[in-house]
């Protein structure tokens, strides 16, 4: 305890002082000029036994800072950080970087020679000294530029396999993920009607349903990837499906199930433009009605995350934007290339289901019942946002922290942790699938597994950074430490009591 007060009281001595940048951090830029865009990267060479902290706020210590003097925001049109590492010092956990670390950007080019950086940043060891440097950018080519980018790419990539994913591997990720997607419960209904309905449409009209409702879709995706790009430059942690988190946004994902659902049983008959076009099902305008539904199908998926979809977003969310909106199109394509296939091929289709009528009204009534079910799901994530609703444990479960993983790993213990949210379908269908079974129970108790609980229901930026640490963006994540060193196991995003069993064993 005397070293953990020691320690605090040197980052608050530091706090409260700073020192001119010394030889404790030394810094060396790197630039490259190309298609009228200025690429930097920074070397950090720390001490030997010193350290710095993470970029981002944390219980103890100053986060590193690097600020643009002279350009505009939106000017900077991508940064980078070399992959933090986990340390303990006195006691205290925290993230951070020893020997060297890496920033690297991009950024428009302008008629001045040169441009400014403002770097800050705390170096600790047996104390800790805050310290700053404003460097002038040359805006010129450095010789040894991509021998030093070659260099530092493993710095960048992350243990987790993603990062080494080649971008034609990924992308095809996305495009199978997409096709999963259209399989979610909450999702299928309104599609299979969508579907159902082509079969009285002639063979213009299906062409233009096909071809606007892919539009819908692939709008509707790009979209979110712009609205998740723009949260994360203003240093929100957010995620695919983190809408969720909102308490506000459920509550209308519900109003707006219970009125699908009522349209689906016949409860009720919309007559108004408005409300029709807010239940998104029946339009007079074949194109608007096409596209509003590929706009619904997305937003209703956005719970849900399929095999392959989660890896695909991960990597998208750490590379450049120009391949980060190609990794969201091949989503929604591959979203979107079911409906479109049968759109414009009814044939087989045709041949399997009758002429219509009136087992049209009762298969819309028998898929009903997973919307029915979804909005019983929605009303109960509502009520546990709102802190109604409290989960059963068959198994004891704690609530996840670092601290918690960092100590478990002192003793030799094996951790596994469950990042999940009670808004995500495929997390929902895990535990009871896997992990409240006989199988994990037994597991447990065998190799005494410390099992965490990192619950994103609502908006918790320690587990999001978490979610970064580990390479991912959305749930569900599930990592597994076997006790024996730091290094850690990521297991599918679908699991069974097989899977448990090869990766816990």
């Amino acid at each position: 305890m005397l070293k953990r007060l020691r320690y605090i009281f040197f980052v608050l001595i530091a706090f409260c002082s700073t020192a001119k940048a010394t030889e404790l951090v030394k810094i060396n830029e790197y630039t490259n000029i190309h298609d009228n865009k200025l690429e930097l990267l920074l070397e950090f060479d720390i001490a030997p036994d010193w350290h710095i902290f993470a970029p981002y706020e944390q219980e103890f210590g100053a986060p590193l800072k690097i600020e643009w003097k002279n350009i505009a925001g939106n000017d900077v049109l991508e940064e980078s950080y070399s992959k933090t590492k986990r340390y303990t010092q006195e006691m205290i956990s925290f993230d951070g970087y020893e020997t060297k670390a890496f920033y690297k950007s991009t950024i428009n080019l302008f008629d001045d020679e040169y441009t400014n950086i403002k770097i800050q940043w705390m170096v600790c060891k047996d104390e800790c000294i805050n310290q700053e440097k404003e460097l002038k950018i040359d805006k010129k080519n450095t010789p040894d530029f991509y021998n030093k980018i070659n260099q530092s790419k493993n710095y960048f990539i992350s243990n987790d396999f993603v990062s080494e994913l080649r971008l034609g591997v990924v992308l095809l990720m996305a495009f199978i993920g997409g096709i999963i997607l259209n399989l979610m419960p909450c999702i299928f209904p309104v599609l299979s009607v969508k579907i159902i309905s082509l079969v009285k449409m002639s063979d213009e009209q299906r062409s233009i349903e096909a071809l606007f409702y892919s539009i819908g879709v692939v709008v509707s995706m790009l979209v979110i990837a712009g609205l998740l790009y723009g949260l994360r430059i203003f240093d929100e942690t957010v995620g695919w499906g983190f809408h969720m988190q909102s308490p506000y946004f459920v509550a209308f994902m519900f109003v707006l199930f219970v009125i699908l659902t009522l349209l689906m049983l016949d409860v009720i008959n919309i007559n108004n433009s408005f409300l029709s076009r807010f239940a998104f099902l029946h339009f007079e305008n074949h194109k608007v009605n096409a596209f509003m539904t590929g706009l619904l199908a997305v937003v209703i998926a956005t719970p849900c995350t399929a095999p392959f979809m989660g890896a695909a977003i991960a990597y998208a969310l750490m590379a450049p934007i120009y391949i980060y909106f190609p990794v969201f199109c091949a989503l929604g394509l591959g979203y979107a290339l079911p409906f479109a296939i049968i759109a414009w091929n009814p044939l087989r289709l045709k041949k399997i289901l009758p002429k219509p009528g009136k087992w049209m009204n009762v298969l819309k009534k028998i898929l009903s019942i997973p919307l029915i079910f979804t909005c019983i799901w929605l009303f109960w994530v509502l009520l546990a946002q709102l802190g109604f609703v409290v989960s059963g444990k068959n198994l004891k479960w704690q609530e996840y922290s670092s601290a918690r993983v960092e100590q478990a790993l002192e003793n030799k213990q094996p951790v596994f942790i469950d990042f999940t949210a009670k808004w995500c379908i495929t997390c929902m269908v895990n535990k009871q699938a896997a992990l409240q079974s006989d199988v994990m129970a037994k597991i447990v108790k065998k190799r005494n597994i410390l099992l965490l609980r990192a619950d994103v229901t609502n908006k918790d930026e320690k587990i999001n950074k978490a979610l970064n640490f580990y390479g991912r963006a959305s749930v569900p994540l599930y990592v597994y430490y076997d006790g024996k060193s730091d290094d850690y196991l990521i297991l599918p995003q679908i699991l069974t009591s097989g899977i448990l069993q090869e990766y816990l064993q």
